[in-house]
């Protein structure tokens, strides 16, 4: 019976040691799977959630027909990664900035976490291609759709190459600054890279907001100045739909009006239409009518507009100075200038590119990349040489006065001299050595003289003599000993041991 009771319950406790299915660890390459997955899907199907949600919110408001939706976010798709499209034989070249920004982000965010710093080139290059096959399948897929609902939608079927071409760049480019960004430094190390290497990010990233931010910054300030011609653009009879969709326009094309004002403060010329604009001279001509576009000057007012050249001047000894603190020697700290001077230059030549295109009728706006570019990084890198140099050179002398004062503090604590001092001599009086003298020892007592024999006579006489000399030799020993010592700084006592007295009493005379 109780091996039918053991028999019975061994199977039922087996089955609850098992525990939860959520107990069990999983595979390490299920989960890297997981991983590869989530890095290649989950920015593509995020994107694609909102346009689809934006789209049908648009078309709703607006009472129309649904039959192109479809159309209208595989359109949109290709409009978030900079793809030109080409509506009723109208180009649209310029597409904004701020939701690719927002893309590259989460693709960059995505990476990062998907890696750790341990990660080798090979695990990292797998999550930079799955970073790149989930937006390349749903571009395909685009592509398909825009070709099948062109009957329905005057959308012309875009160029498959270039759109391809694009999508990879951007999300590509994401990737690979994101898995950079954490296992950069550590690869840099393995490779054997010069110390600087790993130091380029940071100040030229930080030089790139700056002077993107005075972009933002004078695009504000223009807007403000113009804001009745704002006014005007948006008092049309478009209704409240129509009002906040030029709002929304407008933010999103913000950044783009902000790569435009950069270019111009920089020295460079941005063109909107038939309207061209600098620091020297406007060309006022047509332009889009976005309000965004509203703060855009008809004319020169005053001639201070040159003053705001100190902007990239002030972003360029901003950029000296990070470099500078890096505390690398002077050769290096100019490699470093050079180099985030560079990336920001490519950087801005790139976001010229991305920002500007031709919009319809009305014909390029935006900026030439490549003179934008070189302007840039011409205003980075010499102020950014200068205060790197000076930067590098006083905190190599406080350096080196902190090491020397630390070797001195340790030469005095130690009683050596610092390192570069001359010896110093002490010149001091030789000491005569004190004299010293054995402790008395007792004297071992006399023994007694045995009783003189009978008919033998003693003479006291000779004893006495013997020892009135005895005393008076103890006595000049002893003031000679006393002369000798108080030549002497420091003296001790000196005793008087047996060896200095004579060897016990005279003999007798016969």
């Amino acid at each position: 019976m109780s091996l039918g009771v053991g028999a019975t319950l061994d199977p039922m406790t087996s089955l609850l040691a098992r525990g939860n299915r959520r107990d069990i660890p999983s595979r390490p390459g299920s989960d890297r799977a997981r991983a590869l997955l989530a890095v290649a899907l989950r920015p593509t199907g995020g994107a694609v959630a909102i346009i689809c949600v934006l789209v049908v919110a648009t078309l709703v408001s607006s009472n129309s027909d649904l039959a192109g939706a479809a159309g209208a976010v595989a359109a949109s798709w290709l409009a978030l990664h900079q793809v030109s499209l080409t509506i009723a034989d109208g180009p649209l070249g310029v597409m904004p900035l701020l939701p690719t920004a927002l893309l590259v982000w989460a693709v960059s965010r995505g990476c990062a976490r998907a890696v750790t710093r341990e990660t080798d080139l090979r695990e990292a290059s797998r999550v930079v291609a799955a970073a790149v096959a989930g937006p390349f399948a749903a571009t395909l897929v685009a592509l398909a759709v825009i070709a099948d609902a062109a009957a329905v939608t005057p959308l012309e079927t875009p160029n498959a190459f270039l759109a391809l071409a694009s999508v990879g760049v951007i999300h590509l480019g994401a990737a690979c600054v994101g898995v950079a960004w954490v296992v950069g430094r550590s690869e840099c190390v393995r490779l054997g890279a010069p110390d600087w290497v790993p130091e380029v990010v940071r100040p030229a990233a930080r030089a790139a907001g700056l002077l993107f931010a005075a972009g933002a910054a004078a695009t504000a300030v223009s807007l403000m100045q113009s804001w009745s011609e704002v006014g005007e653009l948006m008092d049309g009879d478009f209704g409240f739909v129509g009002v906040l969709g030029q709002v929304v326009l407008s933010v999103l094309y913000l950044p783009n009006v902000a790569v435009g004002a950069a270019a111009v403060l920089v020295g460079g010329a941005a063109q909107v239409g038939g309207t061209s604009i600098s620091l020297f001279e406007v060309v006022p001509g047509p332009v889009p009518p976005v309000p965004v576009l509203g703060g855009i000057p008809a004319e020169m007012v005053g001639g201070a507009w040159p003053v705001l050249l100190v902007a990239p001047v002030v972003v360029g000894a901003l950029l000296g100075r990070d470099c500078g603190r890096s505390r690398l020697p002077m050769q290096e700290t100019a490699y470093l200038v050079a180099s985030a001077a560079a990336g920001v230059g490519v950087l801005a030549a790139l976001l010229g590119f991305l920002a500007g295109g031709n919009v319809g009728s009305f014909g390029y706006v935006g900026v030439v990349p490549g003179v934008f570019g070189l302007i840039t990084f011409a205003w980075l890198v010499v102020p950014g040489l200068v205060v790197g140099a000076l930067v590098a050179r006083r905190n190599r002398i406080k350096s080196d006065t902190r090491r020397t004062g630390s070797a001195e503090g340790a030469a005095a604590k130690d009683g050596a001299p610092a390192d570069g001092d001359d010896p110093v001599f002490e010149v001091k009086r030789l000491e005569r050595p004190a004299v010293r003298y054995r402790a008395a020892a007792e004297p071992e007592p006399e023994p007694e003289s045995e009783p003189a024999q009978a008919g033998t006579t003693s003479d006291p006489a000779p004893r006495t003599e013997t020892a009135e000399t005895t005393a008076e030799t103890t006595s000049q020993s002893l003031s000679e000993t006393a002369a000798e010592t108080d030549s002497v700084e420091e003296t001790e006592t000196p005793s008087i041991v047996d060896d200095d007295l004579p060897n016990g009493p005279a003999p007798r005379g016969d």
